[in-house]
């Protein structure tokens, strides 16, 4: 089974993987965009890189062609990827995604731009057009580990393919778009 673990910079896709990396391979999307030259070059406006999606593609499907065991694809640019089961956006209240993203040092603008995302629910949108099994998991009333045993059942149930009982986590859950002030 292959999962992208997809959502908003900032909504703890990197620090839930330290903990599922335990029952589960992850790839780091974005390390492999980064260390094998799978972008076009960096965005000098948004000061981050280019992903070459199609070089991204071939990439993953090489790397997963006999895979036999459960995979996260951990990234905010993972749902865009072809061939995944199921797909679970990382949700954050734009509030605290802006004082994470600040913590980081990034720029105002940046900030702006990454919590109106989230308010509204552009990945959650991406995910739902490309994909079939689409959930939504809240991470920021819980600490990384409190999240990342949250989505181990997620995943666990997936892979039993006991879907009835994910209806909790079923896309439109939040609603967020009167929390940005511009």
């Amino acid at each position: 089974m292959i999962i992208a673990l997809t959502g908003t910079p900032g909504t703890g896709k990197s620090s839930i993987c330290t903990y599922l990396n335990r029952e589960f391979k992850i790839i780091d999307l974005n390390m492999h965009i980064k260390k094998e030259g799978l972008h076009f070059g960096q965005d000098e406006q948004r000061g981050s890189l280019i992903a070459d999606m199609d070089a991204v593609q071939g990439r993953m499907d090489e790397m997963l062609k006999n895979n036999t065991v459960t995979v996260i694809i951990e990234g905010h640019l993972s749902h865009y990827l072809k061939g995944i089961d199921a797909v679970i956006v990382l949700r954050t209240r734009p509030e605290i995604l802006a004082k994470r993203l600040a913590a980081r040092g990034y720029l105002p603008e940046k900030v702006n731009e990454n919590i109106e995302a989230e308010a509204l629910d552009v990945i959650l949108i991406e995910a739902v057009e490309r994909h079939q099994k689409v959930y939504e998991v809240e991470t920021g009333a819980t600490t990384p580990e409190e999240a990342s045993r949250v989505i181990h059942s997620l995943v666990l149930q997936l892979e039993a393919g006991d879907i009835v009982s994910l209806n909790e986590y079923l896309p439109g859950r939040f609603d967020w778009s009167e929390e940005v002030f511009l």
